[in-house]
């Protein structure tokens, strides 16, 4: 179920169906230079990693992110801006015949992401089903407003959901399947993906826990 989302760590996210999608690249052992479109939600270190990008990256990588981590990649890598897709809250496009939302993700009550930022989360529809990868968030209006068959949705605390709130946040949106992201390393106890597939197996949701620890 799901074979073709694997997590390499935290919030690194690699979708393979047709072309290859990377969210939020990080910790990276292999070089692979297979991406064909890279996702940043936000700057932090743990989501831009120029080291992680280095090792997918190829010749013809679209990236997707929003201005302020675009003007990063401009800095830092070699790109032409035809290769850069900028988004904000509420875009709609395509990207290489995939459609892609950007919704915004945000901590309404906590300083560490702020929704005057303008981060992102993605809702990308591949192989006929609609994924949401949250990004860094809590629960707010934009994020369960989100209609999605495969959800991936943070659960470590402290900078997002907990994975309590998160399995609440996952009952709103009712998704065929959900996997747990953004905890064991760096942050978020590494029982959290477990505690939170039980938290969620009430609600008659199939969770499938990704990030081996």
């Amino acid at each position: 179920m799901l074979e073709q989302v694997t997590i390499n760590l935290h919030s690194s996210i690699r979708i393979e169906d047709g072309k290859v999608l990377y969210f939020d690249p990080f910790g990276m052992t292999e070089s692979t230079s297979d991406a064909d479109v890279i996702f940043v939600t936000h700057d932090h270190y743990d989501h831009f990693s120029p080291e992680a990008i280095e090792k997918i990256i190829k010749d013809d990588t679209v990236f997707v992110a929003p201005s302020s981590t675009a003007a990063l990649i401009r800095q830092t890598f070699a790109v032409p801006d035809e290769r850069i897709v900028v988004v904000a809250p509420g875009d709609s496009t395509e990207v290489l015949g995939i459609p892609v939302e950007a919704v915004a993700s945000y901590n309404p009550n906590k300083r560490f992401h702020p929704q005057s930022q303008g981060w992102l989360g993605f809702v990308v529809t591949v192989g006929g089903l609609r994924y949401y990868i949250c990004g860094d968030m809590d629960s707010t209006p934009e994020g369960r407003a989100v209609k999605c068959d495969v959800l991936l949705v943070p659960c470590g605390g402290t900078y997002t959901f907990d994975y309590k709130e998160a399995a609440e946040f996952t009952g709103c949106l009712n998704p065929k399947y959900v996997i747990p992201t953004h905890y064991g390393n760096p942050v978020g106890e590494k029982t959290c993906g477990s505690a939170f597939a039980k938290e969620i197996a009430m609600r008659g949701i199939d969770s499938v826990v990704v990030i081996k620890l």
